[in-house]
């Protein structure tokens, strides 16, 4: 065998020796994964009003960070999920937990005017004429339940929220799955499952439909 055959022949076993894990690669891991710490609690200013903004497609990111920058806090609910690519590699991602929603935190009128003047701000909620507000401390428990840094009440103040984003009555459009830009109405609401059921108008009649949460958005 020639020399560059060799070294040829060496370079491979040393590829191959590299390739393949050692003995204790999967104890490696799952030490990895335990010193792994819980996401840092999210502190929400107790002094501010609490409003609901629907933003327009894939702005939430952006209309956060503006408002942030002009001085207005904001709040966007996210959790962490492991996704998969067609390859078999996993990923932890952070993705929105509510749909095209931000939660902004106001001081007075012209702070309002300003997220209503974004353009990635659909709207700011209101109810009956006037805004839906979140209480500071039921938000607070909020962002606590989704960090891992909530108490017993966390269940409660979640569906709190999930409440008072689609109540009864409301009129809601589909976003997702076959029915997808179909409209209705709010029927009966399951905060703890994130399940609601809506009157869609179909084959001419209105015919109730259960939904998730992530598949609704307020008309």
């Amino acid at each position: 065998m020639s020399g560059k055959k060799r070294r040829i022949a060496r370079r491979r076993r040393e590829s191959l020796a590299h390739d393949r894990p050692p003995a204790d690669r999967a104890a490696e891991i799952r030490r990895r994964r335990r010193r792994r710490v819980r996401p840092a609690r999210i502190v929400l200013a107790a002094d501010r009003v609490w409003l609901v903004a629907e933003t327009r497609p894939r702005w939430a990111a952006r209309a956060a960070s503006d408002c942030e920058a002009a001085g207005i806090p904001t709040f966007e609910p996210r959790e962490e999920v492991e996704l998969t690519s067609p390859t078999g590699r996993r990923r932890t991602a952070r993705v929105p937990l509510l749909h095209r929603t931000l939660f902004v935190g106001l001081r007075d009128d012209d702070d309002l005017a300003r997220v209503e003047g974004h353009p990635g701000i659909a709207r700011v909620l209101f109810r009956d004429g006037r805004a839906v507000v979140i209480a500071p401390s039921v938000l607070q428990a909020f962002a606590d339940a989704i960090t891992g840094h909530g108490g017993d009440a966390e269940g409660r103040d979640e569906e709190a929220v999930s409440a008072l984003l689609f109540a009864l009555g409301d009129d809601v459009r589909v976003t997702a799955g076959p029915l997808a830009a179909l409209r209705g109405r709010v029927e009966e609401a399951d905060p703890a499952r994130r399940r609601y059921r809506v009157a869609l108008s179909l084959f001419g009649r209105e015919t109730p439909v259960l939904l998730d949460e992530d598949q609704i958005a307020r008309d």
